[in-house]
């Protein structure tokens, strides 16, 4: 095997290796930001449209997910800073 191939085989098992935990942290990424952001604006728009009970319970599950969803905040967040460095 010449020297381009090994190459093209040392940079296609890391893409195998690292693209499924790749994957894991976008989808965690987006559970994050979803909750964070775009559930008030949903409960909101649910409060407005007249469901008054489910646009309660969306609000009251962003306030637990504000009180203990710091954690999972931070783990995304700070694999991005480490990410990047």
């Amino acid at each position: 095997m010449n020297k381009h191939g090994k190459g093209l085989w040392a940079l296609g098992w890391r893409m195998l290796v690292f693209a499924p935990i790749g994957l894991l942290g976008i989808l965690a990424l987006i559970v994050v930001l979803g909750l964070t952001v775009i559930l008030p604006m949903y409960a909101v728009i649910v409060f407005i449209d007249g469901r008054y009970l489910f646009g309660s319970l969306l609000f009251a599950l962003w306030l637990v997910w504000l009180r203990v969803g710091g954690r999972a905040g931070r783990f995304v967040f700070e694999g991005f800073e480490h990410g990047s460095l």
